[in-house]
């Protein structure tokens, strides 16, 4: 069997690694809002943004950790579903990080970005979120790469359909439906927002202006702008059931889940469920449909992993180095087996190479 070129191996590492790198630069400052303000302290700002001065983070950084780390340990265990995992990771890091960039270059001593708010420095937060998108930009390159290599492998192999897994059809329509809910809620929420506060506000509310009380917060338009395309590619591979949808799904399950959870606990803590009955809305929907959609996709893949256990694998057939020949009238022999007349044998049908790449779902 052809196997893939070396290079592929290290492209593999490569991508696992920028991803957990990735995670470093939002754990870092999880961190250290938690150092610098207790854990019950950190937990106040991520369920209900309570808490006096600038901090770091918000409830959107947990999520975004979840998803990043998960991404990094797929790529480097070559599960799958990386790949799918992967492109969220790129493209929500890239989307939730280069507003923070334009934070820190439009912050200036005469007009502070945050006004007459302390904490972290801007400087040194945008300097990381900079970083971290250039990170993710080689992660999307490299992305690319291995795509092309995997193909150029499968093709060496003959197995231009071997390598593909596409999701289980109830789990690519419930992961699709899921999403298309959403993007109706994000779409008439930013709809109804525009119309609320006019176009100009709007789009200061979507450059981060007054966004709020941390320096990687983003606005709430922004993220259901940025939420609204990641949820119409999801329903997009999901309903034509890509390989890439399995990773998708799970990834944008991973970015949703846990700031809806920390918000929820918010609103009920402050007794303010009625009071929000729209956002609450969104959030269940976000939380409960997210953690339906990972259950089904871990029956999909334990029902896999059994049934390859259960599968015979069946071994070639030993050669006989002295095969029995009948003598012909002309003194030539004939071996037992599959030769054919012209010398010519035909392979055995467990000799049919078959190869299955744990990063398979990048292929669209």
């Amino acid at each position: 069997m052809n196997r893939p070129r070396p290079p592929i191996k290290q492209v593999r590492t490569a991508v696992g690694l920028l991803s957990l790198l990735l995670f470093a630069q939002t754990a870092f400052w999880l961190v250290y809002d938690m150092a610098d303000r207790g854990p019950t302290g950190a937990w106040a700002l991520w369920s209900s943004a309570s808490g006096s001065g600038l901090a770091a983070t918000t409830s959107l950084d947990l999520g975004l950790a979840a998803l990043q780390l998960a991404a990094g340990w797929a790529a480097l265990a070559q599960l799958r579903g990386a790949g799918g995992l992967l492109v969220v990771s790129c493209a929500a890091t890239v989307a939730f990080r280069m507003p923070v960039v334009w934070y820190m270059f439009l912050d200036s001593p005469s007009d502070p970005w945050f006004g007459t708010l302390r904490g972290p420095s801007v400087t040194a937060v945008g300097t990381t979120c900079l970083l971290a998108v250039a990170a993710a930009l080689v992660l999307a390159v490299l992305l690319l790469l291995e795509r092309r290599l995997e193909a150029e492998a499968r093709a060496a192999a003959d197995l231009a359909d071997g390598g593909i897994v596409r999701p289980a059809k109830v789990t690519a329509a419930a992961s699709g439906a899921l999403v298309a809910v959403l993007n109706v809620f994000y779409i008439t929420r930013n709809a109804v927002t525009a119309v609320q506060v006019g176009p100009s506000t709007l789009t200061d509310l979507l450059v981060g202006r007054g966004t709020g009380r941390s320096v990687l917060g983003v606005s709430s338009p922004w993220q259901w702008t940025v939420l609204t395309v990641l949820c119409g590619m999801g329903m997009l591979v999901a309903f034509r059931r890509r390989p890439v949808a399995t990773g998708m799904s799970l990834g944008l399950a991973l970015l949703m889940m846990p700031p809806a959870f920390s918000e929820l606990w918010g609103y009920l803590v402050t007794e303010t469920v009625a009071q929000t009955a729209t956002d609450v809305t969104q959030n269940l929907l976000e939380l409960v449909g997210s953690a339906a959609v990972v259950a089904l996709i871990l029956s999909d893949g334990l029902r896999d992993r059994q049934e390859r256990r259960l599968t015979p694998i069946p071994h070639p057939r030993a050669e006989d180095p002295t095969p029995d020949t009948d003598p012909t009238p002309d003194g030539d022999s004939t071996p037992d087996g599959d030769s054919t007349p012209d010398g010519d044998s035909t392979p055995d049908a467990d000799s049919t190479p078959e190869a299955r790449s744990p990063l398979a779902s990048t292929d669209a």
